[in-house]
């Protein structure tokens, strides 16, 4: 019986184990998915230990949003977004709920096939940080005369962000502990280390000023910008809601889910045109370990459970 990842209460990583569940056949509109790379993200480990609310939690739980796999069975009327028909064998990357799991059942229009030549890991990490990455440069419409102060430019959100904005020909100042500064400059980021001083660096970066900023890892980066001179409605955050709340900043919000954008994006990888850089592959034997890196915080790529 195919395997999934589980957990019956909040708690930390102990929490979860492998479990053996029933095959199930996919319904009209759905598809079932033999998963082969799931990424892990960061708010996987805040559902996990309970940050995120939930009206019924409903234990037991399964863990996990993104995904990418090959279909193994399509329900009556099982069609991707455009209209065309799903089938057996077609590689797919996508969205769904608990995807940490050998066989899954998602909702057909929850899919895209994969590009050829997008690696799984790459496939099965994009979608989360890569809708969330759109969304935000959506939200505050970042374009050509744009200097945007992002932080955490070396995590996934962040450098997705970083070459998107730069492909809308806006310029990009981005924090990053050192290590990562080359990485940054390749793709045409101006890297700046985080902490003290923060605010005396980007003005040193960015001289004329910026006009925007991201901020994808906490409180610090929010007031920097507002030091910087920038007004709240400039400065879109989806970490730390709280600040979000109490200063009116910009926020991308539970935005929709959009098939387009996530097949948009995957070709752009496939093209090289953006790059999501993966740190360290993960079988399901290493699920703690997985887990312990992404919860280090300090990562530079996507952290990846893949089941062949």
């Amino acid at each position: 019986m195919p395997q999934a990842v589980r957990y019956d209460e909040f708690g930390p990583r102990d929490v979860l184990y492998i479990a053996e569940e029933a095959r199930t056949e996919p319904g009209t509109g759905e598809v079932s998915i033999a998963v082969q790379a799931v990424g892990l993200n960061p708010f996987d480990m805040k559902a996990r230990m309970g940050v995120i609310p939930f009206a019924d939690p409903g234990f037991p739980r399964g863990i996990c949003s993104d995904f990418a796999g090959v279909v193994d069975a399509a329900g009556a009327d099982a069609r991707y977004f455009d209209g065309t028909a799903i089938t057996i064998g077609d590689e797919v990357l996508g969205w769904g709920d608990g995807t940490l799991r050998e066989q899954l059942l998602v909702t057909a229009g929850h899919i895209v096939k994969k590009p050829e030549g997008v690696p799984w890991e790459v496939a099965g990490s994009l979608t989360t940080p890569g809708l969330t990455a759109q969304a935000s440069i959506d939200t505050l419409d970042i374009g050509a005369g744009d200097t945007v102060l992002v932080s955490a430019a070396a995590g996934a959100v962040g450098i997705l962000y970083s070459q998107l904005a730069i492909a809308r020909g806006a310029t990009v100042v981005g924090t990053a502990s050192e290590r990562n500064h080359e990485l940054l400059r390749s793709l045409g980021v101006i890297p700046v280390t985080y902490g003290d001083g923060l605010v005396e660096r980007v003005r040193a970066a960015a001289p004329d000023g910026v006009t925007a900023a991201q901020d994808n890892f906490g409180r610090e980066t929010i007031d920097a910008a507002l030091a910087l001179g920038l007004p709240p409605q400039r400065i879109c955050g989806i970490v730390d809601h709280a600040a979000t709340a109490e200063l009116g900043l910009a926020s991308p919000g539970r935005y929709v889910r959009s098939p387009a954008t996530l097949l948009r994006l995957a070709e752009a990888c496939r093209s090289g045109d953006l790059m999501l850089p993966v740190q360290k592959v993960f079988g399901l034997d290493g699920l703690d370990a997985a887990f312990e890196l992404l919860e280090g915080r300090h990562l530079s790529g996507k952290v990846v459970i893949a089941m062949a």
